[in-house]
């Protein structure tokens, strides 16, 4: 399947997920860090998501730490978007499920992703997911590759329409 292909299936996916569920109750969760490069598609997408929808938080690294602001917000999804390696095209993205996190291998965050996950799962009852993008680079003090932009933009889009349906 072609990248174009594939991100159509996504969007698909996105809105099967979302649909039905108002706008005001899905959280969307950056992690990644900064200043590692690709690391930062987390946080680089919430940055393009603040304005389009009403909860767009930047965990950095540490979304353990977000876990009492966002049971605070009722839930009925909630989005971890993460720079997963699954082998695909740069920029290419995929919903990844909690209890398979860790078949893509070791986190580069402080706290396994899918304790969180696991846990806002059970003490939310919202649908919990990773939208893992895929990165090109990560690396100590690059920026995000200028490759991953534009599909970042359009997953941006994709994700506000999904709110829409």
């Amino acid at each position: 399947m072609d990248m174009e292909g594939a991100f159509d299936k996504l969007k698909k996916e996105l809105a099967e997920r979302l649909h039905g569920i108002s706008p005001d109750r899905v959280v969307f969760v950056g992690v990644g860090n900064r200043l590692r490069g690709d690391d930062a598609i987390g946080p680089a997408l919430i940055d393009l998501l603040e304005g389009s929808v009403p909860h767009a938080l930047d965990a950095g690294n540490a979304p353990e730490n977000y876990t009492g602001a966002i049971k605070r917000l009722k839930p009925s999804a909630i989005v971890f978007v993460d720079a997963l390696d699954f082998g695909g095209r740069p920029g290419s993205a995929r919903i990844i499920e909690s209890a398979d996190v860790l078949d893509y291998g070791a986190t580069t965050h402080n706290f396994s992703l899918d304790v969180a996950m696991d846990y806002l799962g059970r003490e939310t009852g919202a649908d919990v997911f990773l939208l893992g993008v895929q990165p090109q680079r990560i690396g100590e003090g690059e920026d995000i590759s200028p490759s991953l932009r534009r599909p970042l933009k359009e997953l941006a889009d994709a994700i506000s329409r999904a709110l829409e349906s």
